[in-house]
C-alpha cells in the first residue's frame, strides 16, 4: 500500500516537472520569436503572386547564377559564403522559397511547377539580367528540371550539386528505397519547435567556423519561420519526384553535375557495410544518369566532400560556377 502511495507521488512528482519544462521551453521560444522578428532581412524582399519573397542579390550585369537550396530550412544561407566569393562581374542570387526564412508563404501549392513559377516571378520583378545559370543542390537540384522545362530559352546552364535524383527506385533495393525515402518524423518536429527545442537541435548546423558565424547566428533564430514549409515540402516529395522524373532532357544547355566523392561520408550513421556499399554504388549510378540529361555535360567529382559539398568543398562549386560563366559568354 505504501509503495503504490510513494509510486503515484512520484509519477505526479515526473509529471509537474515535464509540465515545468514544456511550460519554460515555450516561454522561451515565445521570447526567442519575439527577438527574431526585429532581425532585418540580409536582401530584399519582393512581391511574388500576393506574397512577398526574399532574395540576396551579389553583382551587377549578366549572366544572373540563380542558387536552389536543397530540402533545407536554412534558405539563402545555405550560398552566403559562396556568394560573397564569387566575382562582382555577374550577377549572383539565392533565395528563400515561400515559407522559409523571410519569404511569406503564400497560398500557391508546394508542387515543382509552382515552385519554378514563383522563382521565375520573382527574378522577373527584381529585374537581374538574363540568361539563367541554374546551380541547384541535392533536392534544388531535381527542381531545376521544372525551371528547365517551363522557361528553356532562359535557361544558359546548369550546376547540379550534389542532386537527388527523382527516379531513385531504379538503383535502390526496395528496404534501401524506404530507409532513405522515409523522411524527417512531422509530429515530433512541430512539438519541439512549438516548445523551443527544435532550435537548439539545429543549433549547429552549419561547420564551426568564422566563415559560418553569420549562418549559426541566424538559423536557429529563424528556425520557426521555415519548419512548416519545410515539413510541407517533406509531404509534397513524393509527387514532385514523380513528375520530376517525367522531365529528362535540357537538351544541348551546358550542364556541370558535381558529385559527393567522399567513400566515407556515410560511416556516422550506416554501420552494415553491405548497406554502404549499395547506396554508395547507387548514388554513382544516378550521378551518371544526371550527365543524360544533355548532349553537352561533364562531371565533376567533390573528392573530399560528403553530401553538403556547399560547405565541405565551396571553392568547387565556385570554380564550376565561373567555368560555366566563361563557357557561356564565350559564344
Amino acid at each position: 500500500m505504501k509503495i503504490a502511495k510513494w509510486l503515484k507521488r512520484i509519477g505526479m512528482l515526473l509529471l509537474l516537472i515535464v509540465i515545468l519544462v514544456l511550460m519554460t521551453g515555450f516561454i522561451f521560444e515565445e521570447i526567442s520569436r519575439s527577438k527574431a522578428e526585429k532581425i532585418h532581412p540580409d536582401g530584399q524582399l519582393e512581391e511574388v503572386d500576393n506574397h512577398k519573397m526574399h532574395y540576396l542579390r551579389k553583382g551587377t550585369g549578366g549572366p544572373t547564377v540563380v542558387f536552389e537550396t536543397a530540402f533545407d530550412p536554412a534558405g539563402h544561407l545555405q550560398w552566403y559564403h559562396i556568394q560573397q566569393n564569387l566575382p562582382q562581374t555577374f550577377t549572383t542570387f539565392s533565395y528563400d522559397r515561400s515559407g522559409i526564412l523571410w519569404s511569406e508563404r503564400g497560398t500557391n501549392a508546394k508542387t515543382g511547377e509552382k515552385i519554378a513559377e514563383e522563382l521565375h516571378t520573382l527574378l522577373e520583378n527584381s529585374k537581374v539580367p538574363k540568361p539563367y545559370i541554374l546551380v541547384g543542390h541535392s533536392f534544388g537540384g531535381m527542381l531545376t528540371r521544372f525551371f528547365v522545362k517551363k522557361y528553356p530559352e532562359e535557361v544558359a546552364g546548369v550546376v547540379l550539386v550534389d542532386s537527388q535524383y527523382p527516379a531513385d527506385e531504379k538503383y535502390l533495393s526496395p528496404e534501401l528505397y524506404t530507409m532513405v525515402n522515409q523522411g524527417l518524423p512531422v509530429g515530433f518536429l512541430k512539438f519541439a519547435n512549438t516548445f523551443g527545442a527544435a532550435r537548439l537541435m539545429f543549433s549547429n548546423m552549419f561547420p564551426a567556423t568564422a566563415q559560418y558565424q553569420y549562418q549559426n547566428s541566424l538559423m536557429p533564430a529563424l528556425l520557426y519561420k521555415s519548419a512548416d514549409a519545410t515539413l510541407e515540402e517533406q509531404d509534397q516529395m513524393k509527387s514532385i519526384k514523380t513528375e520530376a522524373a517525367k522531365i529528362n532532357s535540357f537538351g544541348s544547355v551546358p550542364l556541370f553535375v558535381i558529385t559527393a566523392g567522399d567513400q566515407t561520408r556515410y560511416n556516422s550513421f550506416i554501420k552494415d557495410q553491405k548497406i554502404k556499399n549499395e547506396i554508395l554504388t547507387a548514388w554513382d549510378k544516378m550521378q551518371k544518369d544526371l550527365l543524360n540529361l544533355s548532349t553537352d555535360s561533364r562531371q565533376i567529382i567533390a573528392e573530399k566532400s560528403g553530401h553538403y559539398i556547399n560547405q565541405d568543398q565551396p571553392e568547387i562549386i565556385a570554380d564550376a560556377v565561373n567555368d560555366m560563366v566563361k563557357k557561356i559568354t564565350a559564344k
